[in-house]
């Protein structure tokens, strides 16, 4: 990873943290960076911001990562409803709103409680881990700068820290790289799942005949009191 050298801000875009040598005048997302990069000789790199400069493919990729850690998530939700004993709909009533550090916390408690056999506990433990490696991979996704080399095509991320002091990395995302974590993401959740299947943890659809947007406070507040 390239670590940038010089700090500028990219103005009317919300976000400082590009660090750059000078200005590409003819695009608007277009800043030229000096890069040190260890072991080779300096160099300047015209990097375009604008996310629709990123290739076509890398786009889809993208897009697919992020859905398919939806699908993850939504495992991971079922899960904990299903230790629970739960129909789906409770458990989104608990789980929507939750973190994904804390489902997965949370799934460790209940499976805890529910599971007796410790060799399920161990895989569902691997399983859990898998889940928040696709969490990272999908964060590093989601979560940073995409700028592509206008002279090379080069797609990269930029990542930015401040813990305890700033950083920020220009990782390579060629187009193998990024469908295998898209893989992975959608892998981690499929697992999840047939763990579930197998040991009939997956919880019920809610009842059709359950009563209850009588019950939410704007249809309370309209009901004639006598």
């Amino acid at each position: 990873m390239a670590s940038f050298l010089f700090f500028a801000a990219v103005k009317g875009f919300g976000f400082c943290g590009i660090f750059g040598k000078r200005r590409n005048t003819s695009s608007r997302f277009s800043w030229s960076l000096f890069l040190g990069v260890s072991g080779m000789e300096d160099k300047f790199r015209n990097l375009n911001f604008d996310p629709r400069s990123i290739p076509l493919r890398h786009l889809q990729t993208i897009g697919l990562a992020c859905a398919a850690y939806a699908q993850t998530e939504d495992h991971l939700q079922m899960a904990i409803a299903g230790c629970l004993g739960v129909d789906a709909e409770l458990g989104w009533a608990v789980t929507s709103h939750m973190t994904a550090p804390l489902r997965e916390n949370v799934l460790k408690s209940v499976a805890e409680i529910k599971l007796d056999d410790l060799d399920d506990l161990d895989k569902l433990d691997e399983l859990i881990e898998l889940v928040g490696k696709a969490a990272e991979k999908r964060n590093n996704i989601a979560h940073n700068l995409w700028c592509t080399d206008e002279r090379t095509r080069e797609v990269f991320v930029v990542k930015t820290s401040a813990r305890g002091s700033v950083r920020a990395d220009m990782i390579p995302m060629p187009l193998p790289k990024l469908r295998e974590d898209a893989g992975f993401i959608y892998e981690a959740g499929i697992e999840l799942f047939r763990f579930l299947m197998a040991k009939n943890l997956i919880p019920a659809l809610p009842s059709a005949d359950r009563p209850r947007f009588h019950k939410t406070k704007a249809a309370r507040k309209k009901r004639i009191k006598t």
